[in-house]
């Protein structure tokens, strides 16, 4: 079964297809001339006693299961692209084999740059598929307006999937998290949670509400002069 546009919610890691107990972390930090820093992290350690029994099999639920040499080259590859990218600097890939607790982070020099540089993630992950990856937007900064873009719909795909797969993303969150220099005025995500310095603002969702279209990562924040 090809997952298309649902492996973008899990683009950093195979293994995560095969554990519903991970959470996705999405994390930026935004200076007031667009420049900035990132992180993204995928945290299975809930499940790391399953993925330790999972990575002596060799398929799960009818599909190989990813070797563990396999997914380090995977991550190599992300690595070394962003390096070579002008527009991202101090980038670092953390690799927590004992817990499963995978990072990137880096520096993006304005907002385009950083959605360049997940298409470039995102199109790496899938160049061996029958499908062309999705590429587009994530982020958009002008006029003091942060929005985060979220225009997939993957609830057919999502439909069309065996009870069994489904089963996956029962318990599986994403968060966002953004941070900023100014304070943080009036935004339009209802689910999101303010901090209390003003300045920082957090959305944690349920992966299986983004895939049904109960809620979005969609967020648009204003701020403050």
């Amino acid at each position: 079964m090809k997952l298309s546009k649902l492996k973008l919610i899990v683009s950093f890691c195979g293994i995560v297809t095969l554990t519903s107990c991970f959470e996705i972390i999405e994390e930026v930090n935004l200076n007031d001339d667009g420049s900035g820093s990132f992180c993204y992290t995928i945290n299975l350690s809930q499940s790391k006693l399953n993925l330790n029994s999972m990575f002596l099999l060799d398929s799960i639920n009818g599909r190989p299961m990813p070797k563990k040499e396999n997914l380090q080259a995977s991550l190599d590859k992300v690595e070394k692209a962003l390096i070579e990218d002008k527009e991202i600097s101090n980038v670092l890939i953390k690799k927590n084999w004992e817990d499963y607790i995978f990072s990137v982070s880096g520096n993006f020099v304005n907002v385009e740059a950083l959605n360049k540089a997940i298409n470039k993630i995102n199109t790496l992950f899938n160049q061996n598929e029958k499908y062309n990856p999705v590429i587009q937007d994530n982020y958009r900064f002008a006029d003091k307006i942060f929005t985060r873009l979220y225009t997939y719909n993957l609830i057919n795909e999502y439909n069309s999937m065996p009870e069994k797969d489904k089963a996956i993303f029962n318990n599986a969150k994403y968060t966002t998290i953004y941070r900023f220099l100014n304070p943080i005025g009036n935004y339009s995500n209802h689910d999101a949670m303010k901090s209390k310095n003003g300045k920082a603002i957090m959305l944690k969702v349920d992966v299986k509400d983004l895939l049904t279209n109960n809620k979005t990562l969609k967020n648009s924040i204003n701020l403050k002069q």
